[in-house]
């Protein structure tokens, strides 16, 4: 059967510039560079992989005033430029995207190139599903603060929202020349690899991205699905053993570690205990309920 469920990792950057962003699920589609000629992607793979969505943006970086900073997750890492309070205030702590549009585009008011307010603007577009107006915003933005591997990483993300894998792949690249430590943009690169088959180019991606952030579940995931292609099946059960901790009721994690137990490492009971709790989680996606019922008959055919 050889069902699988890529989550898409692109994490949305919410970096607030002070005189200049992330995307998170899993995202994949892959470069036309060369694919690597041992990795065979079955049809039925291909047709049972889900649609890719943007993850909500779940940290936004401290920034300093002068010049430029790179976006960081580490909160305390630097002083917040004073200008930026009412806009982190509306962020961190209302939510609400009237509140995040009225102070953004009160700095634009001031600068109509300022990058942080550009930015925000940006990922507001991009939860609503209007990846072409994030473009053109995040590449105002850009112009403004070229060095920033964060709104690299969100242009990516907004490209691949617009159905351009290709030219996400660059943006992402882009954000890797500048900080070749940038979590986010691992994971999505790596996803990207990943959902097109290139396990070689995926797999160190995606390492570093979960050695960097161990609690995303979407690169936890990912990670996983790359230890499986390379036959490391006791370390991605490991993988999916610690996610599930923190995150017990995610569906895809908790099909693809089935599908790990069931199908490859020849464990049905335990593969059917979490195929019955994806069918007490999820009641609507068909997709889903459909892998669930088929490693559900195999188990109990194993256990006869």
């Amino acid at each position: 059967m050889n069902h699988w469920r890529m989550v898409r990792v692109t994490k949305l950057v919410f970096a607030l510039l002070s005189v200049v962003y992330f995307a998170g699920c899993s995202s994949t589609q892959e470069n036309p560079e060369t694919r690597e000629p041992e990795v065979q992607v079955s049809e039925e793979e291909k047709k049972s992989r889900p649609e890719v969505s943007v993850t909500q943006p779940e940290t936004m970086p401290d920034v300093a005033p002068e010049p430029p900073p790179e976006p960081t997750t580490k909160a305390a890492s630097r002083k917040l430029d004073p200008r930026y309070d009412s806009l982190v205030k509306a962020v961190r702590k209302s939510g609400k995207a009237s509140e995040i549009q009225e102070e953004a585009s009160r700095l634009l008011g001031a600068d109509a190139n300022d990058a942080v307010a550009l930015n925000t603007i940006a990922l507001l577009h991009l939860r609503r599903g209007q990846p072409k107006a994030a473009k053109l915003l995040l590449a105002r933005a850009i112009e403004k603060s070229p060095s920033v591997a964060g709104l690299h990483n969100n242009l990516g993300v907004a490209h691949l929202d617009d159905g351009d894998p290709e030219a996400a792949i660059v943006e992402f690249k882009k954000a890797l020349d500048l900080d070749e430590g940038h979590v986010e943009a691992l994971g999505n690169l790596g996803s990207l690899y990943l959902k097109g088959g290139n396990v070689n180019r995926a797999f160190p991606l995606l390492e570093a991205a979960y050695r960097a952030n161990r609690s995303n579940a979407a690169v936890a995931n990912n990670y996983a699905l790359a230890l499986r292609a390379r036959n490391e099946l006791e370390a991605a059960r490991r993988v999916y053993a610690d996610l599930l901790k923190t995150h017990p009721k995610d569906v895809n994690a908790l099909l693809n570690y089935a599908i790990l137990l069931i199908e490859f490492m020849n464990q049905p009971k335990e593969g059917l205990e979490l195929v019955y709790k994806v069918k007490f989680l999820e009641t609507q996606r068909k997709d889903v309920l459909a892998t669930a019922n088929a490693l559900e008959n195999k188990a109990k055919s194993e256990l006869k």
